[in-house]
């Protein structure tokens, strides 16, 4: 067999098992697409130890709005049931479709918050890390630093953060979670009369004054060296008040 043969034959299998492969595949989307719903499936991605959303909550939501047991579901059904889903505050992204197995299958995305804030008027509220507004919720409260002080903005679910306080807060929040051992360390951050921010951290007594969210990581650099080559020598309680306001300088009070 000469050579231009064999590249014949290998075109031909070739082209063969491509539209098998077409076949198949157009086969199994007109068994789905035929296939009622025997099983509801729900998966919540709840790897970052967030638990805003249970599967309780979704189904109920899904059994209230639609029936779709023993029923074959349309494209635009399926979208509505997204729709649907992330109508909950706490849900970012909703995903929707059966499969050949008759499972319908809602994959829930949450979303994942970064400041939980206690504003002047006895509100309370979650910003995730898009700076998206959403409510707490019963079941589950997140392990994330908290927000008090001049902090005036009322929760308007699913609006993001506008006021110049909250948003200043927010850009040194991401910016201290770039570090994982100050990401740990600050409990919670303050705005004061003079709308000025303080971290506060989780260990020792000290307020640090960090002022607005101009130089952060010169700030975060300057704080770092003094809590790890200075407080760790003198005691974590032994000042009150560290300010790092200023370029080049640590003034502390004790």
């Amino acid at each position: 067999m000469n050579k231009t043969v064999k590249n014949i034959l290998l075109r031909i299998f070739l082209l063969l098992g491509t539209s098998a492969f077409i076949v198949l595949v157009v086969m199994a989307k007109m068994r789905r697409d035929d296939m009622p719903v025997r099983n509801i499936q729900v998966e919540i991605d709840d790897k970052d130890g967030n638990y805003l959303v249970t599967k309780e909550q979704v189904l109920a939501l899904l059994q209230e709005n639609f029936s779709v047991e023993n029923r074959v579901l349309s494209g635009k059904e399926l979208e509505r049931i997204e729709k649907q889903m992330a109508r909950i505050p706490q849900v970012k992204k909703a995903n929707a479709f059966t499969d050949n197995q008759g499972n319908l299958s809602v994959k829930i995305v949450q979303r994942i918050p970064v400041l939980r804030v206690y504003t002047v008027h006895g509100t309370t509220y979650y910003v995730d890390e898009t700076g998206v507004k959403f409510p707490t919720t019963d079941n589950f409260t997140a392990r994330v630093p908290v927000l008090t002080g001049n902090i005036s903005e009322r929760a308007d679910t699913l609006k993001k953060a506008s006021s110049p306080g909250l948003i200043a807060v927010l850009n040194v929040v991401k910016k201290v979670n770039q570090n994982k051992v100050w990401k740990e360390l600050i409990g919670q951050y303050n705005v004061n009369e003079k709308n000025e921010i303080e971290l506060i951290p989780r260990i020792g007594r000290a307020y640090v004054y960090f002022g607005n969210d101009e130089h952060i990581e010169r700030k975060l650099k300057q704080l770092d060296i003094f809590y790890f080559e200075v407080l760790q020598k003198v005691g974590w309680d032994y000042y009150k008040v560290i300010n790092i306001m200023y370029k080049e300088q640590v003034v502390c009070l004790k």
